[in-house]
């Protein structure tokens, strides 16, 4: 009820400051006047024409009941008429300077009293303006009035677009008819200067408002709202500055921008200002449709040749506006339907919207259907009163806020320091759990690296060389090796997903599933290929839901043969490809199948796989690296990674020297590239190197 009260008496008050406005602006002309209006008499005219052509044209009475706007007689296009105007001065005007009034005329014109040049506004083309809304008042000398006798007024006129003319036309004194001259303007035009300055101070107080408060953004686009409107506003008085009146500046160019495309921006303002106020947040679709509705007809009207075609562009712009328009109140509709503070700022907006829009329905009614060209724009006296209201309604809404800032800083320090005594405990038991998490980590790196020891067995015919360098405390590599007593049978290297703890426990677990299955082929003669199909199945039903996947390789060694030739078999699951160094031609190659495609990883359910089986041989000398991708991604401080091509280059140059070197020349290469760069990866490096399979215990003997 209270709301609806609010509403009722801001309502009021638009209609009480609208008829104070209207009785000022409608001051009947003085008493001592005599009215001309029912005298106007036009005929056509040219460019050329001249009072002395005009003496002979045919004159028709203009009835202004008939024609409202002198564009009736001329069209769109724009023409040139005479209007003549005779009268017989009264008695209380004889023996006086004279004042002659025309409250509005929208055109250019010229004036010619009894034959005698009284003055001219505004332009004729090529270089045309129009004086807009100025009221006209000509003197008249007394010694160029008759006293007796019938005297001539002609003035030559050019019309354009929707150039019109008013009915308040009268001879008085010239200081009277000055007066009410003045007066008429003031009200039709140089009122919009006194509102420039209210909306002048409306920009800069929300711009500064939205600058301290850097979210709110119905400060900025009720900022953004009052500067479109000054520049529209700019057209009812741009006589009144010099610019407008210098050649420079075209009319056609001026209302363009002025008239036109200002008025496009102050309605996309307006139904941003209603979507920031409701806070809404309107879809990108929404949002194109709006720029869409704003950008069409901006650039549509910028590229108008002539006035002409711009007026003919008014009434589908006039739609599209209306059309910005019902945005803004659908989600008013909206939020009011929602109730809650939705729906209070959807009744602030509507009572700061009622006086104009009853002002504009004054102005439809006044101008639309009475045709009473002589009022002023009611629209405007009513927008300056929703300018007032949005003023008080944010500045409410901002003290509100800034009320909440005070009591927040009033309450800062009691609140700092529970705040302060809270988190110090917390960050005690932060400190201790992590304390905890540190020792629990070392105690499972510890485990993990007895879980995945150096072997201590001499393999006959191979030297191995290990490197397993953890990026977290805990590492998410695993490698195994498979032996019967001194008889190396394979290995194993794989990498699991992720890092830290959960990536540590995967490759605990799949150790055993590994080890069990290498040893399930080669007791029972099947493939490496065979063994891994059987660790991805069980590795799927021993992780359950844990999201982890491994990539990794498996090897197996044959006896050694003729040659102390030793065949591998090898198979890989998405691992990087091992890389194979011959002693024979003295270079490294990746180890790679020739013929079915591998593809897939292991412990990803549901995915398909293909674990194809390679087979090469090593005689002495060869040497097989074998790595996790913590060497080759590894990337320095340009973020460039170590790549293969470099561990194959590496590998031409040491493949000579014994398993250790070797690593160490792969470790110190790689700290080289990295520089102060950290590594972000799990490191596992294996090297074998294929020695004598008959004499080696007698070449150890030697080197200890």
């Amino acid at each position: 009820m209270f709301k609806v009260l609010r509403i009722s008496v801001f309502l009021l008050f638009a209609l009480a400051f609208q008829a104070l406005f209207a009785s000022c602006a409608g001051k009947m002309p003085p008493s001592r006047s005599m009215d001309l209006s029912d005298s106007v008499y036009w005929a056509p005219a040219t460019p050329a024409s001249t009072i002395y052509s005009a003496q002979g044209a045919q004159f028709r009475k203009l009835d202004f009941a008939e024609i409202k706007s002198l564009s009736n007689i001329c069209g769109p296009s724009g023409c040139y008429l005479w209007l003549r105007i005779r009268f017989d001065v009264p008695n209380q005007l004889k023996f006086r300077s004279l004042g002659f009034v025309i409250s509005r005329l929208h055109a250019a014109d010229m004036v010619w009293l009894n034959d005698l040049y009284i003055g001219s506004t505004g332009k004729f083309p090529p270089r045309e303006k129009s004086s807009l809304f100025a009221s006209r008042c000509y003197f008249f000398p007394e010694s160029a009035v008759l006293s007796t006798g019938t005297n001539t007024i002609l003035m030559k006129v050019w019309v354009h677009g929707i150039g019109g003319i008013s009915d308040e036309i009268f001879l008085s004194d010239y200081d009277s008819a000055a007066a009410f001259s003045g007066n008429t303007t003031f009200w039709n035009s140089r009122v919009y200067m006194l509102f420039e300055g209210m909306m002048f101070c409306a920009l800069v107080l929300y711009l500064m408002m939205y600058l301290w408060s850097r979210r709110d953004t119905y400060f900025i686009s009720f900022a953004l709202l009052n500067m479109g409107t000054m520049v529209f506003f700019t057209y009812f008085f741009a006589p009144e500055f010099p610019f407008y009146n210098s050649d420079s500046v075209s009319y056609v160019a001026f209302t363009k921008a002025v008239l036109c495309i200002s008025f496009y921006f102050t309605v996309f303002f307006a139904s941003f200002f209603m979507l920031s106020y409701l806070r809404m947040r309107p879809s990108a679709s929404v949002i194109c449709v709006m720029l869409t509705l704003l950008l069409a007809p901006t650039i549509a009207t910028a590229a108008s040749p002539t006035y002409s075609s711009l007026i003919g562009m008014c009434r589908p712009f006039l739609v599209l506006m209306a059309a910005q328009i019902l945005i803004g109140l659908y989600y008013g509709v909206r939020a009011f339907r929602g109730g809650g503070k939705g729906r209070r700022h959807a009744l602030v907006l509507l009572a700061g919207f009622l006086p104009l829009i009853v002002a504009g329905i004054t102005d439809f009614v006044s101008r639309g259907i009475m045709g009473n060209v002589n009022a002023p724009y009611f629209s405007a006296f009513g927008w300056q009163i929703s300018i007032a209201m949005f003023l008080f309604a944010l500045s409410m809404r901002f003290s509100q806020v800034s009320a909440k800032n005070k009591y927040l800083n009033a309450s800062l320090a009691e609140e700092v320091a529970r705040q302060t005594k809270s988190l110090s405990e917390a960050n005690a038991r932060l400190s201790e759990e992590m304390r905890r998490s540190e020792v629990d980590l070392e105690m499972a790196a510890i485990v993990q690296q007895k879980f995945f020891p150096f072997p201590e067995t001499v393999f006959r015919g191979w030297d191995v060389a290990v490197c397993y360098k953890a990026a977290a405390s805990v590492s998410g590599d695993l490698y195994d090796y498979y032996h019967t007593g001194e008889r190396l049978d394979g290995i194993s290297l794989f990498d699991v997903s992720g890092h830290g703890v959960s990536a540590g426990l995967i490759t605990m677990l799949s150790k055993s599933v590994i080890h069990s299955a290498f040893r399930g082929c080669v007791s029972n003669l099947h493939s490496v290929s065979s063994a891994l199909y059987r660790v991805n199945q069980s590795i799927i039903e021993a992780k359950g839901d844990i999201e982890n996947y491994l990539t990794g390789v498996l090897l197996r060694f044959s006896a050694f043969g003729p040659g102390d030739v030793c065949q591998v078999q090898l198979a890989n699951a998405g691992h990087p490809r091992p890389i194979l160094y011959s002693a024979e031609r003295q270079c490294a190659m990746e180890v790679s199948g020739n013929s079915e495609r591998q593809y897939g990883a292991i412990g990803i359910r549901g995915i398909d796989v293909s674990f194809p089986e390679i087979d090469f041989s090593m005689g002495r000398g060869d040497v097989l690296v074998c790595f996790t991708d913590g060497l080759t991604e590894s990337m320095n401080s340009a973020r460039e990674m170590y790549g293969k091509e470099r561990l194959l280059s590496l590998m031409d140059r040491v493949g000579s020297m014994d398993a250790q070197s070797i690593l160490e020349e792969i470790i110190d290469s790689l700290m080289l590239f990295m520089g102060n760069a950290e590594r972000d990866d799990d490191l596992t490096i294996i090297v074998l190197k294929r020695i004598s399979s008959q004499d080696y215990i007698g070449e150890i003997l030697d080197e200890l």
